[in-house]
């Protein structure tokens, strides 16, 4: 087997631990986010138990990305992708510590059946989710234009998270008596604003493997400077 091919192979595992890993942090999101909104649901140890995973392949993504880089010496896309690639899964395992946090607030909160869900909950859980899918088809496949649609769909999660934090706030001014409850609700809307904003930062990193543009903070110049260039 030639070295190339010998690389090429490795970099293509690399690629099915990333996406797995990546289903796994999708499993807590929708786990974390049932939880909240049917309180009958006990879903801690089962996020626990899959958090344990991912930290798993994360210790095992981070080696073997250091061990291509160290025996490999790649250059250009390929270096940038394995550089990236020990961001992302740090990025991952970070969204299953937000999920394991949030499926314990919601099991504090599932005590009180008096709390009123934001009706924007469901869809910025569902939105975070999917945007996290994305993130990881974007960086693994180097789809750009699935990078591109996950940058637009930020301002979608900050309505709806901005959303959910008005109604919260104006349950706690009509039920004083569950500040707490209501308090833990808001971290845990917090959170999933949080997972979103990652998965805009591995959209990021997409766009930086493949096109090797650092466009943080720069978003809108780039999608405009793309539309300039189709039309």
């Amino acid at each position: 087997m030639t070295q190339i091919r010998h690389f090429d192979l490795e970099l293509a595992e690399l690629k099915r631990s990333l996406v797995s890993m990546g289903n796994l942090v999708e499993q807590t999101v929708e786990l974390c986010v049932k939880t909240i909104l049917q309180p009958a649901l006990e879903v801690r140890d089962e996020v626990s138990s899959i958090e344990e995973r991912i930290d798993e392949l994360e210790t095992v993504i981070e080696e073997r990305c250091h061990q291509i880089i160290s025996l490999q010496s790649p250059m250009a896309r390929d270096l940038r992708f394995l550089i990236s690639a020990t961001r992302i899964t740090s990025d991952l395992e970070q969204v299953g510590d937000l999920a394991e946090s949030i499926a314990k607030r919601a099991h504090y909160i599932a005590k009180h059946q008096l709390v009123r869900n934001p009706t924007a909950l469901n869809t910025l859980g569902a939105l975070a989710r999917k945007m996290i899918h994305e993130a990881i088809e974007a960086f693994v496949s180097g789809d750009i234009d699935i990078a591109k649609s996950i940058l637009l769909e930020e301002d979608d999660a900050d309505r709806r998270t901005k959303d959910c934090y008005k109604e919260i706030q104006a349950s706690m001014e009509s039920q004083p008596d569950l500040i707490k409850e209501y308090t833990h609700l808001l971290r845990a809307v917090g959170h999933l604003e949080h997972i979103a904003d990652i998965a805009v930062s591995i959209a990021e990193e997409a766009v930086y493997i493949h096109r090797g543009q650092l466009i943080r903070h720069q978003h809108q110049e780039h999608l405009d400077a793309d539309a300039g260039k189709k039309e």
